[in-house]
């Protein structure tokens, strides 16, 4: 066909109008490009004149992709696909896009045409076209040449729903539009004949041998007008339809094959399943195993063990010798893991935390028990990582399937427990869930379960121990200490539920509740005198977390103590991994009035360069330093030195764990300022501390009183 200059124009205006149009020489250099093109890009046409398309480059790409791209166009054919491109300003955008070789009088490649389509906001190219056939019916041809030419499949369908016409990627991707297309079909029947032709995939619930519902389902899921929705044909392809109605009632529908984004999902749903440091299975990829392992297990009755390892003392090798090291550590352990026999799986779960799915075909519990201790010998053989050798040991704790867990959480709670046991034990062992664990891993499930309601309802209790005078033996205050006498189990100590409480995400909620009933029980002991202070316990993770300092002066406001009236008592564990936050949380207390007491002095890493660092107002020994220094000179004398260091600064001090006359003497010859321990009082119910308090006060006064004149 001939066209004169006003359908040449219009040629172009529809081009610039529709499509992101670009020529380039046969080295990719930009030539011309359209307005369309310019506006999406950001860049001006004298900054892309020129250029290559390298320009535009987002970096998502392989450099394979551009390779087989330029092989395709260099060689003459029409290469069509989907790019993402990155604009001047930073963003990037999607475009469909068709390359066509220009060729000269010889044949040979001159040059190239680019034409793209802008699906960033998902845009159906069918409305552009919509429009122009609208605005321009002298370019008709010129827009049906375009639409064929679409890698974006589109079909028209008239107001009695029959197929008026369709592109060569609309019949591509919809079976029934194939052949004779324009025999006045309708949608039904395209539908219809895509089931039956077998080319769409239908979902596993729909039988094979029923069309009619078949059909309904299909229709149900795939029609002209409302959401997008999307399709699997037996190809492996998939596309997305969704329609439109024009003004004049035509349905156009327009489908995008989607298959590489599939593809690029299902890549994605693999890689989320992988450590990236060992490219061994995550915790997410475990659990995949585990759920599959289940499933195979229903089906054929294999069974199966989980096996939980951790690296001992694994924290060495990174502080010594860098966590290079230490990853490459990580890399031997999981790579020895997934050679061993019988392994099914291996994940790393952790930190230095792996785990393994055991096959137990042909196995009992004694050949299992043999197999991982053979495991362990072959997994922890020492370890050459640059030009050293590094010793390795670990605990394995091992549930078996389904006797310690019929489902993937409860199978690795128990393997969990068993790990505990094994480390608790010495370390470098394998252990298996036993009875013990069993009873324990119960224990530790109906605390779990019950502890919600425990603190909603104020059954974990506050007691008090005394803290008194040194020499004179006056009672000076009470620490609060949490006591729960479980309706079930019985007591239950606070180093058992607290670290549950902690996993569960409820040690805020168990430090509020036990703060407000400790300061509502105690407040007339505070306000009548009768006692200086209530000592409370800070747990490490609230201290650092933020408005801790304002919740509790806040709680304080509302029960009617005063800040100097409390002593917060923290371990040195609170500052170790978290400093700045802590010590704004102290600085906030520290400034209202609230005693800061130092915790279990001489137990770790505790130094004078970090205590000094810190707003305190007293520090407390430690129960096994106090109890040792009857029996280490050396000791006495630095313990001794610090008290008058610490005194020197302004800082009271405590000595816990004195229980006999011994403790008693050595403790009161250092000259701390106050004791504590099971000779003055163990932690007792409010009942009994309140009985206590009072005697203690009747007595002090009636000490105190001026003598009767007769």
């Amino acid at each position: 066909m001939q066209f004169d200059d006003s359908h040449m124009l219009a040629y172009k205006l529809t081009l610039d109008e529709f499509a992101i149009v670009a020529r380039t020489d046969r080295a990719g250099r930009i030539l011309e490009v359209n307005d369309r093109f310019c506006e999406i890009s950001k860049y001006e046409r004298a900054e892309l004149i020129g250029q290559t398309h390298r320009l535009l480059n987002s970096g998502f790409h392989p450099k394979s992709f551009f390779i087989d791209m330029w092989k395709t166009i260099s060689a003459g054919t029409t290469w069509r696909g989907v790019i993402r491109n990155r604009a001047k300003d930073g963003s990037f955008y999607w475009v469909l896009t068709t390359i066509v070789p220009e060729t000269d009088a010889a044949g040979r490649v001159s040059g190239y045409t680019a034409i793209r389509v802008d699906i960033t906001a998902q845009r159906n190219a069918e409305d552009s076209l919509v429009l122009e056939t609208r605005n321009r019916r002298n370019a008709e041809e010129l827009l049906l040449d375009i639409i064929e030419a679409m890698p974006i499949g589109v079909g028209a369908y008239d107001q009695g729903d029959r197929l008026l016409l369709c592109n060569a990627a609309y019949r591509d991707m919809v079976p029934g539009a194939r052949d004779n297309w324009g025999d006045g079909r309708t949608f039904n029947d395209v539908i219809r004949k895509s089931v039956a032709s077998g080319a769409l995939a239908l979902p596993a619930k729909i039988p094979p041998d029923d069309l009619e519902k078949a059909v309904r389902a299909t229709l149900k899921r795939y029609k002209t007008g409302g959401q997008a929705s999307t399709h699997e044909l037996t190809d492996g392809r998939w596309f997305q339809a969704q329609g439109r109605k024009t003004a004049k009632g035509v349905s156009v529908e327009v489908v995008t094959d989607i298959s590489a984004i599939k593809q690029a999902e299902s890549t994605i749903r693999e890689q989320i399943k992988y450590d990236p440091v060992t490219e061994i299975y995550n915790r997410i990829g475990f659990d995949s195993e585990i759920e599959e392992a289940i499933s195979d297990y229903a089906k054929t009755g294999t069974l199966f063990a989980l096996g939980l390892i951790d690296i001992d003392h694994f924290k060495r090798v990174n502080d010594r010798m860098g966590h290079a090291a230490g990853d490459a550590v990580l890399r031997g352990v999981a790579r020895r893991l997934k050679g061993l026999p019988g392994i099914r799986c291996a994940a790393r779960v952790g930190g230095d935390e792996f785990a393994v799915l055991i096959d137990m075909s042909g196995k009992d519990i004694g050949g299992l028990c043999k197999s991982a201790e053979r495991g362990a010998a072959a997994c922890f053989r020492p370890l050459s990582i640059n030009g050293s050798m590094i010793d390795l040991s670990g605990s394995i704790g091992i549930a078996v399937f389904p006797d310690d867990g019929s489902d993937g959480e409860t199978l690795t709670r128990a393997a969990d427990m068993a790990l505990l046991a094994a480390k608790r034990l010495g370390r470098s062992r394998v252990q298996l869930v036993n009875e013990e664990i069993k009873t324990q891993h119960t224990r530790y499930g109906i605390i779990l379960d019950t502890l919600p309601a425990a603190i909603e309802n104020r059954q974990i209790t506050p007691a008090f121990q005394p803290v008194v005078t040194a020499h004179t033996h006056m009672l000076k205050g009470m620490e609060v200490l949490a006591r729960w006498e479980h309706p079930e189990i019985g007591a239950v100590s606070p180093t058992e539920f607290i670290p549950i409480a902690q996993e569960a995400g409820l040690l805020s909620a168990l430090d509020q509740m036990m703060m407000e009933s400790a300061c509502e029980l105690a407040g007339d002991w505070l306000t009548s005198g009768m006692i200086k202070f209530l000592s409370l316990n800070a747990s490490p993770t609230e201290l650092a977390t933020r408005g801790y300092a304002t919740n509790l002066l806040a709680t304080l406001r509302r029960v009617g103590i005063r800040p100097e009236q409390i002593s917060m008592e923290i371990l040195e564990s609170a500052f170790i991994d978290d400093v700045p936050a802590v010590v704004r949380n102290l600085d906030r207390l520290h400034e209202a009035g609230v005693m800061i007491v130092l915790d279990d002095f001489g137990t770790g890493f505790s130094n004078l360069q970090a205590v000094m660092g810190l707003p305190l107002s007293g520090i407390k020994f430690d129960r096994s330093i106090i109890q040792r220094l009857d029996e280490e000179g050396m000791l006495s004398a630095t313990i001794n030195s610090m008290v008058q260091l610490f005194q020197s600064f302004g800082m009271y001090t405590v000595a816990e764990g004195i229980e006999t006359d011994a403790h008693l003497e050595m403790a009161e010859k250092m000259n701390v300022s106050c004791l504590q321990g099971y000779m003055f009082g163990e932690a007792l119910s409010f009942a009994y501390a309140d009985l206590f308090v009072r005697s203690n006060h009747a007595f002090r006064m009636s000490v105190s009183a001026p003598a009767q004149v007769a």
